[in-house]
């Protein structure tokens, strides 16, 4: 008769040979990796689209699903990435600067406010043609943009914040790309660039006195706790370049890569329709806890937005050129 220990180490053995074979089995395995947590859209958005691949393919997919950065994080997952050790990550459009400065143009402050705008940029041909070749020579196919929502100011302290100068000295979490940075140095603010995980701690520590996500992401991680007001500057709308490991992607079997992208249209068309919903509940709620909820007039947006417009010069003309700044200013109705 087997032993108790040598029942149990051959089960645990046949289970590990099962899952391996299923492995095998399928046609693709897809790893993918969500460098915030599951709960905000961002997660919901990942799992939707885990559900679609699953539906569509069953057992010709391997998905392999990882939220909260805990298989690579905000700062990690582009390279982890271009090594293969990801397949597929969605990370804000300003990620990608490390690989390519020319992607700082889609999220310049008071520029693209709306997702119709977002998705008619990154799907315009001049736009395109000045952005994509870069990151497809760095091993990452965009396959999908997926929308986040405004970018809102969140700040400990007494006094609401709603004129650019109220800024000055504030230390404000962004994340560690030029464009974010660059936008709040812009205002007199000091930027510190960490991951949002680290946020709260760093609120409730001093480190920094803001940080500036969108409505869904303040609720989504509860850092909305550690807070006492909101303004609702909507100086960039956040959104996501979901890329692939290109050399992944290119060796998918072509019926299967037909119903990824299947899957990816369906997923992308409820994101759209949920980014805006899911931010303005999220609102509701955080202003039902008792945080100062406050709304720019028409001046005040106006003076945040020529603040901030040394950045356009900065990170749009002087990397990408006249020709595309005109095309985008087009497609945002801006002067």
């Amino acid at each position: 008769m087997l032993s108790k220990t040598l029942k149990t180490t051959s089960l645990a053995l046949a289970t590990a040979l099962l899952a391996a074979s299923a492995s095998l089995a399928a046609d693709v395995q897809m790893i993918m990796s969500n460098d915030n947590n599951s709960k905000g859209l961002k997660g919901q958005t990942f799992d939707f689209l885990v559900s679609e691949l699953e539906t569509r393919l069953g057992d010709r997919i391997d998905v392999e699903m990882h939220h909260g950065g805990t298989l690579f994080d905000q700062q990690s997952q582009v390279q982890g990435l271009q090594l293969g050790g990801v397949h597929v990550i969605s990370p804000t459009a300003g990620i990608y600067s490390s690989v390519t400065p020319k992607v700082a143009a889609l999220q310049l402050p008071f520029m693209l406010n709306t997702p119709e705008k977002i998705q008619a940029a990154v799907a315009d041909p001049i736009v395109r043609g000045a952005i994509m070749p870069d990151l497809n020579n760095q091993n990452i196919e965009i396959i999908a943009v997926w929308m986040n929502g405004p970018r809102d100011l969140g700040y400990r302290g007494e006094d609401p914040i709603l004129m650019p100068e109220d800024a000055k000295g504030v230390k404000v979490r962004v994340q560690s790309a030029p464009i974010f940075v660059k936008t709040w140095e812009a205002v007199g603010a000091n930027p510190v660039g960490i991951n949002w995980s680290e946020a709260p701690t760093a609120l409730q520590q001093g480190v920094i006195d803001a940080g500036e996500v969108t409505p869904n992401s303040w609720r989504g991680s509860s850092t909305y706790q550690f807070v006492d007001h909101i303004t609702m500057t909507d100086h960039q709308y956040s959104f996501y370049l979901v890329g692939a490991n290109k050399m992944w992607w290119d060796e998918i079997p072509a019926d299967v890569k037909t119903e990824i992208q299947a899957a990816l249209d369906a997923t992308t068309a409820w994101n759209m329709e949920s980014a805006i919903t899911i931010n303005a509940e999220a609102m509701e709620f955080i202003a039902s806890e008792g945080k100062g909820v406050h709304y720019l007039d028409d001046a005040q947006r106006a003076a945040w937005a020529a603040a901030m417009m040394p950045v356009w010069e900065e990170l749009g003309t002087g990397i990408v050129g006249e020709e595309v700044m005109a095309r985008l200013k087009e497609i945002g109705g801006v002067e």
